[in-house]
């Protein structure tokens, strides 16, 4: 390991690495999310996936899945799969929108990064979901928001 790397794991033993982020770039905004009304920024570091037609201001989405399960199950099963990830803390549960937000930090330095999940029921016991995953620190992500969610997804045992 570099020496930077050395000093950064040091420092952040003893002052805590997220202390250290939120000292150096600012605290990341961690409000609820509108699905219906979100836009994300212009920057490559989210990763956004919906139910054609749910997230009408977005500019870009990734089609979401459907499953044969319903919503209540599938987020039964989306929240088992997150208790086998590592370094996840459930920020908030909303029991009335069936949404939950979660903040994954990176292994090395800590940056912090939330996902933001909706459960959506279909007709006849079916059910999917509306997914946005971000970084709050940096411009690039180098393909991380997407590449989580697609494991996940893979994960994912309804």
């Amino acid at each position: 390991m570099t020496l930077l790397v050395v000093l950064w794991m040091l420092v952040g033993a003893v002052f805590g690495r997220a202390a250290i982020l939120e000292f150096l770039f600012g605290s990341p905004d961690r409000s609820a999310v509108s699905f219906q009304s979100l836009v994300p920024p212009a920057t490559p570091n989210t990763y956004l996936l919906c139910p054609p037609g749910y997230c009408d201001a977005a500019r870009q989405t990734v089609p979401s899945p459907e499953f044969d399960v319903p919503a209540d199950r599938l987020q039964s099963a989306w929240m088992d799969m997150l208790d086998r990830q590592p370094r996840v803390t459930v920020l908030r549960e909303d029991e009335a929108l069936r949404q939950v937000d979660v903040e994954q930090r990176s292994l090395l330095i800590g940056y912090p990064d939330t996902v933001t999940v909706r459960f959506l029921p279909l007709p006849q016991a079916r059910s999917t979901l509306a997914v946005y995953s971000r970084s709050h620190y940096g411009r690039s992500d180098y393909g991380v928001n997407r590449e989580r969610i697609e494991t996940w997804l893979a994960d994912l045992q309804p």
